[in-house]
């Protein structure tokens, strides 16, 4: 999980990743500091994240790439700090992979939004019903939550840095 001031987000978004862990559907919640400064990282550590460094700032990407170096598994998990995924998550983007027809596999936005506003609950339906109607096949992943083949991240080259050094469509 890439963090940069997300403080706000993450009592939400760490506990249904918490709770997977619990249950042994995930192996560890990597967490990497890309230069907060608001205390997340800290939050982060007491929900029993592992702390990572990004080296100052990096963006989404580079701080991306930093967590799946250092993770354990043949699946990696990516969750954005102001995601909050379903619990069931975990064990369907496994399930999906250890099928063998995909490498990587990404959720879509919620049909019942905990936005508030009209703008924000707007635009979340809209990719919400955009998503589950598109092609089952993507040319894009997105990394706000979404697993990959570890293998395949990186036969991939990971996410770019470089071309992407800002929050973007850097996945």
């Amino acid at each position: 999980m890439p963090v940069y001031n997300g403080a706000a987000y993450l009592e939400r978004s760490l506990a249904p990743l918490t709770a997977a862990r619990e249950r042994g559907e995930v192996a560890e919640i990597l967490v990497v500091d890309d230069g907060s400064t608001d205390g997340g990282p800290a939050l982060c550590e007491q929900a029993g994240a592992r702390i990572l460094s990004s080296g100052g700032r990096r963006g989404p990407a580079g701080a991306r790439n930093t967590g799946a170096k250092a993770a354990s598994g043949d699946i990696l998990l990516f969750v954005d700090a102001d995601v909050v995924i379903h619990d069931d998550v975990p064990r369907r983007a496994q399930a999906a992979l250890a099928a063998g027809e995909h490498a990587a596999v990404f959720g879509s936005y919620d049909a019942d939004p905990a936005a508030d506003g009209t703008v924000s609950l707007y635009k979340n339906l809209l990719h919400h019903y955009v998503h589950q109607r598109g092609s089952p096949r993507a040319s894009t992943f997105w990394a706000g939550c979404g697993a990959v083949l570890r293998q395949a991240f990186w036969d991939a080259g990971g996410f770019d840095a470089d071309r992407f050094p800002f929050p973007s469509i850097e996945d």
